[in-house]
């Protein structure tokens, strides 16, 4: 048993003496240790709801009732934040209310980690009382915990009832690891949190240049990473400066280079790293472009203190998870390139008066393994009549007209998108709410696009997120382009199946996969909304080409299963392995 799980189930013990046996729980990741302690708990009276808004409104009405505060459960970044409406009126109407969140360790907290966000006293002046839980540990005292429980219970409970939030902090692994063989969200730790951090240079200098400059003359194995943020104008200078590098280039899904054909660019470089060929060989030298990217193992890929690691971003804020970065510099990317290229000018010429040297061993093991993912992906999926998940991704990069927006949601279709697209002409915009990485309000933002751009959208989303922002439905109607909703229903949360709590057999459907039997055809009628739903790959082209062709706004819904789908994966990542 992990230090998180004995703690927990001390803290939901203690909740339930008190007299909180009612416990409001929202599905997630982070609060996993949280969850199960509540499922495991023959006292505890449960309900489960995945849109946290709702829930904390649950948790008002149930204590207007009874007079007895309900605890409400979530996992980390927006999830917190959308119990705050709940959280003002329990605060102004004098109701009790105990909120428990999960969030990262200090470690990951202002350092560009995904679905971290700044939690302490998130709710301001409304609660009665804040307490901030340390990650269990071997020096956690069970009893401190006990009384800050007492004290939070108390507080909700007094004179002047009403909501308290206790902040509770886990580290990975959230609970006791198991065989696991695939999953999206590793057990790894990122550093040790009494170790001090790397020493950055942050002031853009010549000799900060120079140092740089060095370092890649001296580099045998270099990597250049391109995140979020990077502006598409930035491209061209991108890839000059990796065909002098002979460098192989990374581009998170939020990049059109992602996209894009060229010889330097990695496609599918997270499928990649399922390789232990390359994964084994790790580089000696990172430019890391923009902000923070999707993929959970090339950030466990790159956590290692021999990369000499350069963060090269536009914004002053911290991009290193892995507490890893060398040189911070804060300059226009393009500006970046061409004065790193100029300092290496003399190197270059010297190189230009000599026959091309040979393309690198190292960039050319990055472009076969590369290539070999590509042909995998195609044999299992191009001909495949039968819808699933990765196809769909598969297909839809294929049939994307050039003008659409492409907006993909949290949770499996960023994913997806990132693992199975294949390069092609596509050059729209590619958005995702990857700030905090909720599944809140990706509908709404979807519409605020298509008004701002005034482009056509596709969105890629799953059931719970389009649950969760159900009522943004009614802004469709008010866009001055069509948005295409391919609409993926697994009946629940899909990536929890791809995560080591699914072998907790006895809590995971209800808590975790949360099956809910409803489908979308209802809905899309009720907000006047075209609907289809596609019976094979043949119906999905022609549904979305008609779409498309006559601009009508379109709710395409698919209908798979979880457990087929991770099975799906498991296939197609053991052929990848092997190829």
């Amino acid at each position: 048993m992990t230090h998180n799980l004995a703690i927990s189930q001390i803290l939901i013990e203690k909740l339930i003496q008190l007299g909180s046996d009612h416990f409001v729980v929202s599905p997630g990741s982070r609060s996993t240790p949280l969850t199960v302690a509540i499922a495991r708990n023959p006292s505890a009276q449960t309900i489960v709801h995945f849109d946290e808004r709702g829930a904390a409104f649950f948790a008002l009405g149930f204590a207007k009732a009874t007079e007895k505060p309900a605890v409400l459960i979530c996992t980390s970044g927006t999830a917190v934040a959308n119990y705050f409406p709940a959280v003002v009126e329990a605060s102004m109407d004098n109701i009790p209310l105990i909120i428990l969140s999960a969030d990262r360790p200090p470690e990951l907290i202002d350092v560009g980690a995904n679905q971290a966000i700044f939690q302490d006293n998130i709710y301001g002046k409304y609660p009665r009382l804040f307490k901030n839980l340390d990650p269990p540990n071997t020096e956690t005292s069970p009893e401190q915990v006990l009384a800050d429980i007492e004290d939070a219970y108390a507080a909700a409970t007094g004179s002047r009832p009403g909501p308290v939030h206790v902040n509770c902090q886990f580290r990975e692994p959230l609970l006791p690891e198991s065989n696991h063989n695939i999953k999206f969200s590793e057990s790894t730790e990122i550093r040790d949190p009494s170790l001090p951090l790397r020493k950055t240079l942050s002031k853009n200098s010549p000799e900060q240049l120079s140092q740089i400059a060095k370092n890649v003359l001296s580099s045998q194995q270099g990597l250049i990473v391109v995140g979020r943020s990077v502006d598409s104008q930035h491209n061209d200078a991108i890839l000059k400066l990796a065909e002098k590098l002979s460098w192989p280039v990374l581009p998170d899904i939020q990049s059109k280079l992602r996209f894009k054909n060229h010889k330097h660019i990695i496609n599918h470089f997270d499928l990649v790293l399922l390789k232990e060929d390359l994964l084994s060989r790790k580089p000696d030298m990172v430019i890391h472009l923009g902000g923070a990217f999707t993929s959970k193992r090339l950030l466990n890929y790159l956590n290692n203190p021999d990369i000499y690691y350069v963060s090269v971003k536009e914004t002053p804020e911290r991009i290193d998870p892995n507490h890893q970065v060398d040189v911070v510099v804060q300059l226009n990317v393009s500006e970046f390139c061409s004065s790193l290229y100029l300092g290496l000018r003399e190197h270059f010429d010297r190189l230009s008066m000599t026959p091309q040297p040979p393309e690198s061993e190292w960039l050319s093991k990055w472009k076969g393994a590369d290539k070999s993912v590509s042909d995998t992906i195609e044999s299992l999926l191009d001909e495949k009549v039968e819808l699933n998940e990765p196809g769909i991704s598969y297909h839809l990069s294929n049939m994307i007209p050039k003008a659409h927006s492409l907006m993909l949601a949290n949770s499996m279709p960023i994913r997806e998108m990132e693992m199975f697209a294949q390069s092609n002409e596509f050059d729209g915009r590619i958005i995702a709410n990857r700030g905090s990485s909720g599944i809140d309000g990706l509908i709404a933002t979807a519409v605020g696009h298509v008004t701002g751009s005034n482009m056509p959208l596709t969105l890629l989303v799953g059931d719970l997120a389009a649950l969760h922002d159900l009522n943004s439905l009614a802004l469709i109607k008010t866009s001055p382009q069509p948005i295409i909703m391919i609409l993926i229903n697994n009946n629940g949360g899909g990536i929890f199946n791809f995560l080591p709590v699914q072998s907790e057999t006895d809590v995971f459907e209800s808590f975790f996969g949360t099956p809910h039997g409803w489908t979308f055809e209802k809905a899309a009628a009720m907000f006047d909304l075209d609907y289809v739903t596609p019976k094979d790959l043949n119906d999905l082209q022609q549904y979305y080409s008609k779409a498309t062709e006559q601009s009508k706004s379109t709710i395409i819904e698919i209908r798979t299963d979880r457990y087929e789908n991770y099975n799906f994966h498991k296939m197609i990542f053991k052929a990848i392995r092997e190829a």
